[in-house]
């Protein structure tokens, strides 16, 4: 994996056994903490089963079920934009 690439950063949540567990790898390991978990990704990706490109919308709705279920969203997170009243815009226009 030494080799040149884009990249971006990425934060990600852990649960702190699991980051404890990584640092140990890292601490006798040539490699990175992002390069031990850029190739787990990359190998979980090429295990994992393609995704259906027909339906983003519901992977979408599903990831935020999933969300839900764990504690990462509220419902009360979201506020319903169809019911608040539409705000002023912010200059004058005059034809």
């Amino acid at each position: 994996m030494l080799r040149l690439m884009s990249a971006k950063r990425v934060v990600i949540y852990m649960p702190d056994a699991l980051v404890e567990a990584l640092n140990r790898v890292t601490a006798i390991s040539p490699r990175s903490r992002s390069e031990i978990i850029s190739a787990a990704v990359e190998r979980y990706l090429a295990e994992a089963p393609a995704a259906d490109p027909a339906s983003p919308d519901e992977a979408f709705f599903d990831r935020v079920a999933e969300m839900m279920q764990s504690g990462l969203l509220q419902p009360g997170d979201f506020s319903d934009q169809a019911s608040e009243e539409p705000r002023p815009k912010s200059k004058l226009w005059i034809n």
